[in-house]
């Protein structure tokens, strides 16, 4: 017997209410935002929405990208000039820290310290000029996505880093 469209049935709706849900945290850095992950289980796995205009414009993700962080390594200090960072963090146990050292910042200064993997899913949003580390304090290795509003451009690369001890900031990783 040939298969045909009528063969199919639709998906349901999906439950009322946002898939991306805003997330404030006391002494939130200026510019930052933090967004809870929804994720919808059934038999066979999940499904976890990363980014989506189902809610707000969202601007387009030009260069999409997975990375993995050993047991116990650090990717810190660095920052962009032209672009926001948009990281996904849906597994492992990983702390990431952000630092504002942006001149006439509201919140220059500030230190936001953030846990988050399997445990707590969000989607983190991070301004030009603000620094930030991750910390990958698990047993495992694990990964996020970053979704930046730029492309990399390998012949200018919009990072500039720091040592992750640097005396300057005042955030120890152990």
């Amino acid at each position: 017997m040939p298969l045909s469209l009528e063969d199919f049935t639709d998906d349901p709706a999906w439950d009322e209410g946002r898939i991306l849900q805003d997330v404030e945290i006391e002494n939130r850095i200026d510019g930052v935002r933090i967004q809870r992950l929804d994720t919808k289980v059934d038999k066979r796995g999940d499904l976890t929405v990363l980014l989506s205009d189902l809610q707000e414009p969202v601007q387009p993700a030009p260069h999409v990208y997975w990375v993995t962080a050993a047991p116990g390594s650090i990717r810190a200090w660095v920052y962009h000039k032209r672009q926001y960072d948009r990281l996904a963090y849906t597994n492992g146990d990983i702390r990431v820290v952000l630092y504002d050292i942006r001149p006439g910042s509201p919140t220059h200064g500030q230190l936001n310290i953030l846990d988050v993997g399997e445990a707590n899913k969000i989607t983190l949003t991070i301004p030009p000029f603000v620094i930030h580390g991750v910390h990958n304090r698990g047993s495992q290795t694990a990964t996020f996505i970053n979704m930046p509003t730029r492309a990399y451009d390998p012949s200018r690369p919009d990072k500039s880093r720091v040592r992750f001890d640097h005396p300057g900031i005042p955030y120890r990783f152990v």
